[in-house]
């Protein structure tokens, strides 16, 4: 189901520093999460284009874990690449293409990788509440009862310059003692409202302008303004 190509690695981390950098102002980022070896099974919110490529540029050049990330079966038939860098295929109108994907990925968990997944299922808009939330996590916690559940929150926003900013928090592992007891909806629900603080946290740190205990992760290019007053200065 999936082949790694370090090669396609490579060369998509440097188009992608570039393609970040052109497009946006900084990307900051907040990391609660406290470094282990073991399974980790990574919740993101799902808002946009980008959401796919930043999970592959976050594990390359800040978490370097052997990371895979399920995706949508019309975006590898798109772009077939993503295959060659972690990503493998979900049908979500396909029970059999479902179940083939959480076995492929409580494979990997067993194997103590790292496992990304949208469970949105589908890109929604970013102040969407309540985010739909489908039962995948809940089934590979189920199959796997000590893997680290983190939710980690993308907020795409304009503030104060010509391009837009991404805030990413990575938040910390969900208390396994906290779902005992549950079935899987009822994990599913408690994971979702864990995920949906997250991006309420970061919103409010938007707005509030409370950014200070967030890292600068890039700077992207300098913007027109910010040449213009280079030039004026001259």
């Amino acid at each position: 189901m999936n082949n790694k190509s370090n090669k396609t690695e490579l060369l998509l981390g440097n188009y992608l520093t570039w393609q970040l950098k052109k497009h946006f102002y900084r990307v900051y980022m907040k990391d609660h999460q406290k470094r282990s070896t073991a399974a980790k099974l990574y919740i993101m919110n799902h808002s946009s284009w980008w959401d796919g490529l930043i999970v592959f540029y976050l594990n390359r050049y800040y978490l370097k874990e052997d990371a895979y990330a399920m995706m949508s079966k019309d975006g590898i038939e798109k772009f077939s690449f993503f295959s060659r860098i972690g990503a493998f295929a979900v049908d979500p109108d396909s029970p059999k293409s479902l179940i083939k994907s959480l076995q492929f990925a409580d494979q990997k968990l067993k194997q103590e990788k790292s496992i990304w997944i949208f469970p949105q299922g589908k890109e929604e808009h970013l102040e969407k509440r309540p985010i739909s939330f489908m039962n995948g996590p809940a089934y590979l916690l189920d199959k796997n009862q000590h893997v680290e559940i983190i939710p980690v929150a993308a907020y795409y926003t304009f503030r104060h310059d010509q391009r837009p900013e991404l805030f990413i928090s990575i938040g910390s592992s969900i208390d396994p003692n906290e779902l005992k007891g549950m079935d899987r909806n009822e994990k599913s629900h408690y994971m979702r409202s864990c995920l949906e603080e997250s991006i309420n946290e970061v919103k409010k740190d938007v707005i509030n302008e409370e950014i200070d205990h967030y890292n600068i992760f890039m700077k992207g290019f300098k913007t027109s303004s910010e040449w213009f007053e280079v030039l004026k200065r001259k």
